[in-house]
């Protein structure tokens, strides 16, 4: 009976390894493996996706504390325990009756706001009112960014694992290697008041 080959069975058992290390932290596998050329790449993506990342979300933080702090000074908004879809419709109109007679005229009774409990806005000029929706939009463009941000890191982490999947096929002997293919896609789909991100990811032994 042959005896598998010791060098073909240490790579196989270590090729999982470092797989799995490539998918926690990007360009460990290929590090483990000698290729550290691109693992010094990889590395270094990832710290600069993960610098950019922090610092346009705590931007983003910036952002909306400018947003809440303009509306509470030119439209009199009382800013504490207000959800996302509020700071939306604050821009809609230039004052909470407004938005409540344009509610009822669409008989959207459920989007209304109760008067004089602490949902009221009136804006001092359409200036403010239409200056406020573009800190709004300008804010919801940043978020946009960190999203895309955050898939690539998570791409990263993915194409590292692939890359190492792409070593272990090169250094196996031709007649223990089988075809191997990837498919992976990444989209974004901006929708109102959501974002969505969808990644599809395949790997066939």
């Amino acid at each position: 009976m042959d005896q598998p080959d010791p060098q073909i069975t240490q790579q196989s058992n270590g090729g999982a390894e470092n797989i799995l290390l490539s998918m926690l932290i990007p360009g460990l596998g290929e590090w483990r493996m000698g290729n550290k050329r691109a693992a010094k790449i990889f590395m270094g993506t990832e710290l600069v996706m993960w610098i950019s990342y922090l610092s346009t979300r705590g931007y983003i933080n910036v952002l909306q504390n400018d947003l809440e702090a303009f509306a509470a000074s030119r439209a009199g908004v009382n800013t504490a325990g207000k959800g996302d879809q509020y700071w939306i419709d604050v821009g809609q109109a230039e004052s909470i009756y407004a938005f409540n007679e344009s509610k009822l005229l669409d008989r959207d009774l459920n989007g209304r706001y109760e008067e004089g409990a602490g949902f009221d806005w009136q804006w001092q000029s359409e200036e403010d009112r239409t200056d406020y929706r573009q800190r709004r939009l300008d804010r919801l463009d940043w978020k946009r960014r960190s999203t895309f941000l955050a898939g690539g890191i998570v791409l990263n982490h993915l194409v590292s694992a692939v890359d190492v999947l792409r070593l272990l096929r090169k250094n196996r002997s031709n007649d223990l290697s089988e075809e191997r293919s990837s498919v992976l896609n990444f989209s974004y789909v901006p929708e109102q008041g959501a974002e969505r991100m969808q990644l599809n990811f395949t790997v066939m032994f």
